[in-house]
């Protein structure tokens, strides 16, 4: 399913390597990254579990780029604190576009995120909402 895809590649953002410019400090490493997932078309909370090298020291929104191909348009990137947020919107394989906005946390060694997307389709209105906790676990192996 598009929409499937559409969150892993979401997901995976909090774990992409990123450029060494500003962004929300993390510390390198082993991370344990879980996620909550609710979609409109699915009757029960999707939750997975992932472990992942980290090895730069900032996550930036703004260096995201999920797929070569279609990617993400990320907009409207602010930074508070230890805090990041954006929009973003993604093309679909022959489909609408699908928006959302996004945010992120970062402890130094843990990470709390949050973001929704949505789109309309043949006038039926459908998206999720992912909540995720990451925490470091350990050096790189």
């Amino acid at each position: 399913m598009q929409f499937q895809t559409i969150l892993i590649a979401l997901a995976a953002l909090v774990l992409v390597n990123t450029s060494h410019a500003a962004g929300v400090a993390i510390e390198p490493g082993e991370w344990e990254m879980e996620s909550t997932m609710t979609m409109t078309m699915m009757p029960q909370p999707q939750s997975t579990t992932t472990v992942e090298c980290i090895e730069d020291d900032y996550l930036n929104p703004e260096t995201f780029n999920m797929d070569k191909d279609s990617p993400c348009a990320i907009t409207d990137v602010t930074f508070k604190g230890k805090t990041a947020s954006w929009k973003i919107n993604c093309p679909t394989e022959g489909g609408p576009v699908m928006e959302g906005q996004w945010e992120i946390t970062s402890g130094g060694d843990t990470l709390t995120g949050k973001g929704t997307m949505s789109t309309e389709f043949s006038g039926q209105k459908m998206g999720f909402n992912m909540t995720w906790e990451g925490k470091r676990i350990g050096d790189c192996k």
